[in-house]
């Protein structure tokens, strides 16, 4: 998230280091931004956004961390309140039963929407971006200092790449989580289950790891507390230490791969007002990520190179880690609060950047009112502050003139759903009581398996229409 020009101006890398924010926005007006902000290109009315990577790689409470995935929750997995423990369907063959449908209290849900699309197109670029390496081992062609190598990391194709490799996803609240999951191809032409969490059962998360917030000691419980962050990954392991690749230090904090290829991310999650939902992780309400909740997306590399570390593939160089032009970043949701005229509590940003550029739009501020338009609206034209016709389209080259509104009062499907095949990334935000036909294989039930025509008709999905 940007942070204002006059505090990029005054503001040292140094200082940033012992905070976390996330993702970014660029001023409207295509200044470069500082600590915080992105790419000093401009993009128009709507520049680009991008950040200082938030990688959340320390617990904002200084909490001891541990090398259990689960967070020290009960190994057997059994529901606490003495519940059966569910099938939550993990078989990578595409067995078992999914997760089942969400349950919700009476005031969980608010008046039934029209739902979202936005579907970025024609996304993948070969070009490069700079790894980090064992200063031992090498080669540091890409930049080198005492303490820094990074290599010159090739890119060959534009099937999604760089997105095709290992992301991790970011949580920052406020934010109420109550269903994850991960699909993944698998063989006989479906995509299979392979993590899930749910509320119901907390504790008995399969084929993922959180990290950030106290998650790796005290469990994740489906909570974000305003200005907190929560890293979700895969279960597995990185191997930091001498000679890894990626290089990341050995130490006693467990590292883990994020989920790389094709893959559909499913988020039962509302962001209610920071003062509504779980503990703060900052109590000072001036701060640029106040109430600002934040979906992001971002290379596992980065991620396991720790918050604003001065080594990692962020940008070319690390020295001008501002412009954004390495491995970038993917903010797949963000609300902007920079204490400034891009401020808005109440719609998203949506945006990626890296090598191969800047694909998306920033903030509409102010222009995009939601306390205009009605319930029914999830997804708002941003030139005439109405509900979108139809799902939106964007590429590299233009768009996508919209913007998601934030569900505050209900919950919201969030779906991010990234085809290598297609060089395509698909996100929705649908109401758990008007899931469109196409989506029917997929939701409610989160089922264990999916098949390929069901990824087709989502790809295919343009809400509202």
């Amino acid at each position: 998230m940007r942070r204002s020009s006059s505090i990029h101006a005054t503001l040292a890398l140094a200082s940033l280091l012992a905070c976390t924010p996330g993702g970014s926005e660029q001023p409207t007006d295509g200044t470069t931004a500082g600590p915080g902000g992105s790419t000093a290109t401009s993009a128009g009315s709507d520049g680009p956004t991008g950040g200082v990577p938030s990688t959340g790689g320390e617990p904002p409470t200084g909490t001891a961390e541990t090398d259990d995935p689960t967070g020290g929750a009960d190994p057997t997995g059994q529901d606490p309140t003495g519940g059966p423990k569910p099938d939550v369907g993990n078989d990578p063959t595409g067995g078992g039963d999914g997760l089942g449908p969400a349950e919700f209290d009476a005031d969980e849900l608010d008046a039934p929407s029209h739902g979202g699309t936005i579907t970025f197109q024609q996304i993948g670029a070969p070009g490069w971006y700079p790894s980090r390496r064992d200063p031992a081992v090498g080669p540091c062609d890409a930049y080198q200092s005492d303490t820094c190598c990074l290599a010159q990391h090739e890119v060959a194709g534009d099937a999604l790449t760089p997105w095709d490799e290992d992301l991790i996803l970011t949580l920052r609240g406020p934010l109420q989580l109550k269903q994850f999951a991960v699909y993944q191809p698998g063989g006989g032409d479906q995509w299979t289950l392979a993590s899930s969490w749910d509320e119901r059962w907390p504790a008995d998360g399969q084929g993922l790891a959180f990290k950030g917030n106290a998650t790796e000691s005290m469990g994740f419980h489906g909570t974000v507390g305003t200005e907190c962050l929560v890293n979700v990954s895969t279960a597995a392991p990185f191997a930091c230490g001498e000679g890894s690749v990626p290089f990341c230090p050995a130490s006693d904090d467990t590292q883990y791969d994020g989920w790389a290829g094709s893959k559909l991310f499913v988020l039962l999650a509302r962001m209610p007002n920071a003062e509504e939902v779980g503990e703060p992780c900052s109590d000072d309400m001036s701060g640029n990520w106040y109430d600002a909740p934040w979906i992001g997306l971002s290379l596992g590399e980065l991620v396991r190179a720790g918050a604003f570390s001065n080594c990692q593939c962020y940008a070319k160089n690390p020295d001008e880690w501002y412009l954004g032009d390495g491995c970038g970043q993917f903010n797949v949701w963000e609300v902007v609060n920079d204490n400034n005229q891009y401020q808005n509590f109440g719609v998203f940003s949506t945006n990626f950047f890296g090598y191969a550029g800047y694909v998306g739009e920033g903030p509409c501020g102010a222009q995009c009112d939601v306390s205009q338009l009605g319930p029914e609206v999830d997804l708002i034209d941003k030139g005439e502050n109405v509900e979108a016709a139809e799902g939106a389209v964007a590429t590299p080259d233009q768009g996508p003139g919209a913007a998601f509104r934030r569900p505050i009062a209900g919950y919201r499907y969030f779906l991010i759903l990234m085809d290598t095949a297609s060089r395509t990334v698909q996100l929705a935000i649908v109401h758990p009581e008007q899931v469109p036909p196409a989506l029917a294989p997929l939701l409610p039930a989160l089922p264990g398996a999916l098949p390929q025509a069901a990824i087709a008709a989502a790809l295919g999905l343009r809400l509202p229409n």
